[in-house]
């Protein structure tokens, strides 16, 4: 079996047992290898050792049983195979900074859940994606405020995004005082809008603070920030790929916590299209410094 077809076979088994006691030995056993042969084979694919990926996509799940039922802490921890809520308190906030009773409180998420729970299928071009179309480690910027024009959907719904966007570049000329004279800069901010996640997404380019707001557009104003830069290349689809290692592998390990400030996409000439192999273009995610008395496992 080719090392793709038992990594994707490991990783369905495990998506599909979250709640059962699983181990990195089994899964390797499934697979036909030996548990230091697999081990090596998955962690240079995915990132992550076996038993690293159950642990993150079990706490993932957790977390977004905490935000969306009533179920008790303990509960849930005996679900996916923690020993004890003390013990899923602990691993929880190592990955999520932030204790369970803390985040189910919590009505502003900002997308870290709501990124991780995508998953697509991880097939070859997931793992050619993973490989090769981005960056591993981003480049950091502190942005001064700026400012935004542009039209905005409560949705992240691709068709509903396509049909935005078009409409948008047919109007770019009604928009005063923009930085980039010829639109060759443009913008996708996504925030969250409401208790139980509801998502805004706004195309748009940057302006100088005053001017005319035309017609059925929004004004957006970003506060000064530090920003995460993460380049994706390749098509669109696999964009929740690029999303999943911020969220799941890289900002776990980086020491800093994502801020409150929205994230958005630029898009400059390096951009070809939502379906090109051969687009790249940049992730802002707003961080804060790096936290000395946190763990960075």
């Amino acid at each position: 079996m080719k090392y793709m077809d038992s990594v994707t076979k490991a990783v369905d088994y495990i998506e599909n047992h979250l709640s059962d006691p699983i181990t990195a030995v089994e899964v390797a056993q499934l697979v036909g290898y030996s548990p230091y042969h697999f081990h090596r084979i998955f962690q240079s694919v995915t990132r992550n050792s076996v038993s690293e990926y159950i642990r993150r996509r079990r706490l993932t799940h957790a977390a977004y049983e905490l935000f969306h039922t009533k179920r008790r802490i303990v509960e849930i921890a005996v679900n996916y195979q923690f020993e004890s809520q003390a013990a899923f308190t602990r691993a929880f906030q190592q990955m999520f900074s932030i204790s369970p009773g803390q985040f189910r409180k919590q009505t502003d998420m900002k997308d870290t859940l709501f990124r991780a729970m995508e998953r697509l299928p991880l097939d070859e071009a997931g793992f050619n994606h993973l490989r090769d179309g981005l960056t591993l480690e981003p480049y950091f910027i502190t942005k001064d405020t700026f400012y935004l024009v542009g039209m905005e959907i409560q949705s992240l719904n691709s068709g509903e995004v396509g049909k935005l966007w078009s409409c948008f570049r047919k109007r770019l000329a009604e928009i005063d005082n923009r930085r980039e004279p010829t639109g060759s800069i443009l913008y996708a901010l996504i925030e969250l809008t409401g208790a139980q996640w509801e998502v805004s997404y706004t195309t748009c380019v940057e302006v100088s603070e005053e001017g005319r707001i035309p017609e059925g557009m929004v004004y957006k104003v970003l506060p000064a920030e530090t920003y995460a830069v993460f380049s994706h290349r390749g098509s669109l689809a696999r964009i929740s790929d690029t999303f999943q290692y911020i969220y799941n592998t890289w900002l776990p390990k980086s020491g800093r916590l994502r801020t409150n400030a929205p994230e958005f996409a630029r898009f400059d000439d390096r951009y070809r299209g939502p379906a090109n192999d051969d687009s790249e273009f940049d992730i802002y995610i707003p961080v804060g410094p790096i936290e000395m008395n946190r763990s960075t496992v």
